[in-house]
């Protein structure tokens, strides 16, 4: 997900030059245990929607490290529009 997209979906804006661009992130990750005793995260904007649920994981380090991986890959992700018919 292109930064810009991330940062306006988040509500926070981007700092920093160029080449080290950061977000500044006001939303947040909640990590919680859900009602079968799997651990599950969600991703919250700033004014509190959830914006991302997360699969059920077995143990809390293996959420963690959910979390960790959309932190690593959801930056510079490409949006994959499947709403669109491909061109013939």
């Amino acid at each position: 997900m292109p930064r810009r997209l991330l940062a306006s979906l988040l509500g926070c804006e981007l700092r920093g030059d160029a080449r080290k661009r950061r977000l500044a992130v006001a939303g947040k990750f909640e990590l919680y245990q859900d009602k079968s005793g799997g651990f599950r995260f969600r991703l919250k904007a700033s004014n509190g929607q959830v914006i991302a649920v997360s699969e059920s994981y077995k143990s809390k380090p293996s959420a963690l490290k959910g979390i960790e991986s959309v932190r690593k890959n959801s930056a510079d992700a490409p949006v994959d529009d499947q709403t669109v018919a491909p061109a013939e």
